[in-house]
Order: structure tokens, then C-alpha cells, then sequence
């Protein structure tokens, strides 16, 4: 069971001074190298690494010691992570009170080195994860650390369509970019916040494709906030040429309107059904 604690005055400590490696298996496991030299904190006070993946809600918790005596436990095995993005948080505790209070913290830290079934380092702001995702193509995973692209696992091929497949990669991108930016403007706090979070990181992006690059922190309505989300919709859709290239992977108008033609037709058949049911 995870412990309660209170995260009241926690001050946050660079990712530089954790090392984590994870080895390949099953379960995979993982060795780290932590350094709080620097870090003023009171010696007996625990310090804790935990570890999750995306398309999961696991967290693993890992006891480290204390800050004058770091200990790595002997059980370093990640089980039931087995998603290719796992990140780690590094937790530095005052357990004399009640709940245990955050001294330190160090957030979306990801693996220096890792074997294949891992990736390593950061891989742009939208890492694309494969997960069971029953009858649904594609979902957005929100996490504290990093948003994803969760893709259905048990369609062979489609974590690297959605990359660059023109046929498919227009159809879906603008919508994740419109939603993405939406939830940034509800999750960005002040300018003191990490900047490696992904809010943070996608108001950058957002702001490097607006047209006149306007800071979205000093929009100030709601209206305000969903015009710059359309002005750099349609900006990311006409730099990477979505129609264009949509139209040629299609084959032309023709193509287009027989495939909507059908995609209509489909889900009028599917509506009826469900009216008799």
C-alpha cells in the first residue's frame, strides 16, 4: 500500500542527480546511481523511487534509504510495467510527522539506458505507447509527468502509422492537438513551474506555431485561450500540408468523397441498428 504524504513546502531536485539504467527480462529490472550531496535535507529523512508506465496505473515503489545512507533494495524488478515509456519520481520524506512530508522531488525522470523493450531519454511531447485498448484506435493518456498516444496493441503496425501514415496521421493529429492545448491552459501554473512538464512543454510548441508566436500565458479569456488554439491548429495543419498530403494518399477528391460516402453510410446502418435494439 502506498503511503499518505504531504507535499507542503517540497522543493524540487534535478533530474541530473538520478542515473537509472533498466535491464531487459521478464520482469525487467533496473539499477540507479542517486546523488543528494547537495540536497539539505535531514539525514534520517527516506528517500523512495517510484516507477510507472504509460497505459498503466501501477506505480512501484522502491525504499532507498535515507540521506545519509542511501540503500538500494535488493528487489528492483518492475513488475507489471510493461509498457516501452517507464519513468521514475525520486521522493525525499520526513516521516516524523503523521503523513510524511515531501522534502524533495524529481519528477519524469526516464532511463539513461535501457534494452529495446524501453525507451530511453525523452522522445518529442507526444510518445506513442502501445496498450489494450479493446474495440478503440487511439486514446490520450494524461499523466502528471507527460501526456501519450496510447494505441490499440492488437492492431499489427498501427504505433508506426500513426507516425507518418498520410492516410491516417491527418485524420487524427489536429484533434490531439486541439485537445492537448486545452488541457495545458487547465494544468499550466505559474512561470516557476517545470518547464520540462508537459504543459509547459506544449504552450512552447503551441506557441512557436501561432502565427504572430503570442504567449499563452497572457491570454486572459477563455475565448482568448480557444482562438490561439485554433490559430495554431490550422497553422500545424497547413506547415505539415494535412490535406495535400491526406488528398494524394487517398487518391484524389473521388476517393475522398467515396470514402466518406461510406464512412456515412456505415454509421447511419450502425444508428439504425441500435434504434431497434
Amino acid at each position: 500500500m502506498i503511503k499518505r504524504v504531504n507535499s507542503t513546502g517540497r522543493r524540487r531536485i534535478s533530474r541530473e542527480h538520478v542515473v537509472i539504467e533498466v535491464h531487459d527480462g521478464r520482469p525487467r529490472r533496473f539499477d540507479a546511481v542517486i546523488d543528494l550531496a547537495e540536497f539539505d535535507a535531514p539525514p534520517d529523512a527516506a528517500v523512495v523511487l517510484e516507477a510507472t508506465c504509460a497505459g498503466s496505473n501501477t506505480i512501484r515503489r522502491f525504499e532507498w534509504g535515507t540521506v545519509s545512507r542511501l540503500s538500494p533494495p535488493v528487489d528492483r524488478e518492475l513488475r507489471e510495467l510493461t509498457g516501452e515509456n517507464v519513468f521514475f519520481s525520486l521522493k525525499v520524506i520526513d516521516r516524523t510527522e503523521q503523513f510524511g512530508r515531501i522534502l524533495g522531488l524529481a519528477e519524469n525522470i526516464r532511463p539513461i539506458k535501457a534494452g529495446p523493450r524501453t525507451a530511453t531519454g525523452r522522445r518529442g511531447i507526444l510518445p506513442v505507447e502501445q496498450a489494450d485498448l479493446g474495440d478503440e484506435l487511439w486514446r490520450l493518456d494524461f499523466r502528471p509527468e507527460d501526456v501519450f498516444l496510447l494505441v490499440n496493441k492488437r492492431i499489427s503496425g498501427l504505433a508506426d502509422r500513426v507516425r507518418c501514415d498520410p492516410g491516417l496521421y491527418p485524420l487524427i493529429y489536429p484533434a490531439i492537438v486541439r485537445q492537448v492545448l486545452a488541457s495545458a491552459f487547465e494544468e499550466v501554473a505559474d512561470e516557476e513551474e517545470d518547464t520540462e512538464r508537459w504543459p509547459a512543454l506544449w504552450l512552447q510548441f503551441g506557441r512557436r506555431l501561432h502565427p504572430e508566436q503570442a504567449n499563452p500565458r497572457m491570454l486572459e479569456t477563455d475565448e482568448d485561450q480557444e482562438q490561439w488554439i485554433e490559430d495554431v491548429v490550422a497553422e500545424f495543419c497547413r506547415e505539415h500540408r494535412l490535406k495535400d498530403r491526406f488528398l494524394q494518399s487517398t487518391g484524389g477528391t473521388a476517393k475522398l468523397e467515396e470514402f466518406l460516402c461510406s464512412f456515412v453510410g456505415s454509421t447511419e446502418m450502425a444508428c439504425q441498428r441500435s434504434a431497434t435494439i
